[in-house]
């Protein structure tokens, strides 16, 4: 709990002003509050000595008074307050302080957990952070307020009355944070399954068309539904056995109230005080026992939020396992003289995000440390066209991950243009490479914004006539005629307006816009025709001069023209050469063509 709020302090602590002048306003507040039930007990002692009636009125006109500085300088000020400084800022701060958490993680984290899971994780905590923190501050933290300052009240003018009251609030507290330990695992768990729910229904959703193509309707719904009622059964549990605690707790302000009560009739029939003086210490009791009962009402979703919290503060405390040095190198322009020493990588072993491994489903050989590249050693000079091959799996997208630092290795030294790739500002690094995947990862947004994505903001600099060259280059001429709002045509999540071969061609524009130092192209020609795969190739060619140029070849077509090649097998590097060398000299190169691997 201590580093719970130890977290959620430094979250909001842009705003520790703002939520002092809250402060202010539950403080002004409390003093009102105190001041309506003295003044009704004034009334009552009053009316019962047969005081003049104007006295009377008097008293009743500063009640009324009381009430309307109620209402309008601390309701309606407090509120306007809180609109201009917490209420949209906050969410907003946190929204920024998980996105750039998230970014500042490395992509090899990223890629070992499930997106699913961690969408939910972030979408719940975020909301349940705000929800948390506007409950702690608009509602529990001026309870606390309001009864400490109650409670020293009544202590102040009734010793008896005032410890009635306080053993009362203090045996109800303990009574809470018992519940609370009693339940924190129930509700935790119940924060997973919901994660692990989240995350089958994204899957769904993500794969709509394998699911309807497929004619598996009944079956996802149905699956769905046994996943939810899981969910469903459990949650009802715990809330059946919380709500005998919530019985308890509630008896236990009933039993205070009445314990306020009994003792101030038997003072105030043994003449120790008025009645004016009972009925205003019930009511400042009422009030304390009042806000004490809100908060118990709180009091479940206060323990669910705070899980789905804690599960987002675990998530944002991992330690980017990829770090730049405070003083990076960074220099004006690379080179691309590219060299592996004697690199070892393995992959980490992928836990269940939910801190369960999933043993039952997972084969044993996947759960190990994956040994992904073993003591490679390569070198690509500046302005080579170096071609990477090798069967499924044998680390050629491998390499390109460790490039991009998406996981530093075990073992050896990655260099580029004589400096370790752990020296360089890897953002700076990162600008400079422009990469086409083999799945090309599209925004739901303008074509034009998809292609200038990686230019750092300069997209607004440029211009028509620089799209149409890079559209001509990557041949998304062909197909532009068609869009009926040409670049500004919004081409759908994932790019699903657009076919397989159009998407990897935006890809490569993208990757060309940048006029990168160094080119990598997990096979970009992959989905398109032979007419088109000849154009992209000669666009490839014309664009691979004079820089780096790393090509993951899957077809012959693709490395004829290359100037160097690279076989891979089983995470080591078994050949090296031109095509023509390697054919003669290179058994795993023999049998990749034997195959028609390439």
């Amino acid at each position: 709990m201590k580093q719970f709020l130890k977290r959620l302090i430094e979250v909001y602590r842009p705003y520790r002003w703002a939520m002092l002048g809250v402060f202010a306003f539950i403080a002004l507040s409390q003093a009102i509050n105190l001041a309506a039930p003295y003044l009704q007990g004034k009334v009552i002692d009053n009316l019962i000595n047969k005081r003049p009636l104007d006295q009377i009125y008097l008293l009743v006109l500063a009640t009324l008074a009381m009430s309307v500085l109620h209402i309008v300088v601390v309701s309606y000020l407090r509120e306007l307050y809180e609109i201009k400084n917490i209420d949209f800022s906050v969410p907003r701060h946190v929204s920024r302080t998980t996105m750039e958490r998230m970014l500042g993680f490395s992509i090899g984290q990223h890629i070992s957990e499930n997106s699913g899971i961690k969408q939910s994780i972030i979408s719940r905590g975020q909301h349940s952070l705000t929800t948390l923190a506007m409950q702690s501050l608009y509602q529990v933290l001026p309870t606390i307020v309001e009864v400490f300052f109650l409670i020293g009240v009544l202590l102040y003018f009734s010793k008896v009355l005032g410890s009635v009251a306080l053993i009362g609030v203090v045996v109800y507290t303990s009574f809470i944070i018992f519940t609370n330990t009693r339940f924190r695992s129930d509700y935790k768990k119940l924060e997973d399954m919901q994660n692990k729910n989240s995350k089958f229904q994204g899957e769904v959703l993500r794969n709509v068309e394998l699911v309807l193509s497929n004619g598996q309707e009944q079956r996802a719904v149905r699956e769905c539904d046994e996943s939810f009622g899981e969910v469903a059964d459990f949650g009802r549990d715990i809330a059946t056995r919380f709500n005998r605690f919530a019985a308890t707790r509630n008896m236990i302000v009933g039993l205070v109230r009445f314990s306020i009560l009994a003792t101030g009739v038997y003072l105030v029939y043994r003449g120790d005080y008025t009645v004016g003086q009972l009925v205003m210490f019930l009511s400042w009791a009422g009030q304390a026992l009042g806000q004490v009962s809100n908060v118990g009402n709180l009091h479940r979703q206060i323990i669910q939020l705070y899980t789905s919290v804690q599960k987002y503060f675990d998530m944002l405390a991992i330690e980017p396992d990829v770090t730049v040095l405070p003083n990076p190198v960074r220099p004006d322009k690379f080179k691309g003289r590219i060299e592996f020493k004697n690199v070892t990588l393995r992959y980490k072993r992928r836990d269940d995000p939910d801190g369960e491994e999933e043993k039952e489903t997972t084969p044993s050989i996947l759960r190990e440390v994956h040994l992904a590249l073993k003591n490679v050693s390569f070198t690509i000079e500046p302005g080579q066209t170096v071609a990477f091959v090798g069967e499924s799996g044998a680390g050629k997208t491998t390499i390109v991950h460790a490039l991009l630092r998406a996981q530093d290795p075990e073992e050896g030294q990655i260099v580029v243009d004589g400096n370790d790739l752990r020296v360089l500002d890897l953002k700076h690094f990162r600008e400079s490479i422009g990469i086409v995947d083999q799945e090309v990862s599209l925004f739901d947004h303008t074509l034009r914004y998809n292609i200038t994505y990686g230019l750092n903001g300069r997209g607004a600099s440029i211009t028509d006539a620089d799209m149409d060259r890079i559209a001509e280059m990557s041949c998304i001429n062909r197909f532009f005629p068609r869009l009926e709002k040409g670049y500004d045509t919004i081409i759908g999540e994932r790019g699903i307006k657009l076919s397989g071969g159009e998407k990897q061609r935006v890809g490569i524009a993208r990757a060309l816009i940048k006029d990168p130092d160094i080119l990598i192209f997990d096979e970009a020609t992959s989905n398109l025709d032979s007419e088109n795969e000849a154009l992209i190739r000669e666009s490839i060619k014309k664009a691979s001069q004079g820089r780096t140029t790393i090509i993951i070849a899957h077809r012959f077509s693709t490395i004829r023209r290359v100037d160097k090649v690279i076989v891979f097998e089983k995470g080591s590097v078994v050949g090296q050469g031109t095509h023509e060398e390697l054919a003669l000299n290179c058994e795993p190169y023999q049998r990749l063509i034997r195959n028609q691997m390439i």
